[in-house]
């Protein structure tokens, strides 16, 4: 997972977001969707934030289908087996 500092993940593991290395703003935080089974994450909509709460903040929005489970958890992205879609 290339250029990616910290990840959160919901109590199912399913929807979180990730903050990745940015030249610009030096971080961007990105909400994604995480497929246990093939390994992988997606970013949304290809959104970016400038702060996590930014990021966070796009789940409690009424206009789209996403809806996280329980409380975000910081996850360790070194040993988590997930890799960004192509």
């Amino acid at each position: 997972m290339k250029d990616i500092l910290a990840m959160w993940l919901d109590e199912k593991g399913m929807l979180g977001v990730i903050e990745r290395k940015d030249e610009r703003f030096g971080s961007s935080y990105h909400p994604i969707q995480a497929d246990e089974k093939r390994k992988e994450i997606v970013i949304i909509n290809n959104l970016w934030y400038t702060t996590y709460t930014g990021a966070r903040h796009y789940f409690r929005l009424n206009t789209n289908d996403y809806r996280v489970s329980g409380r975000m958890q910081k996850v360790d992205v070194v040993h988590r087996a997930l890799r960004e879609s192509s």
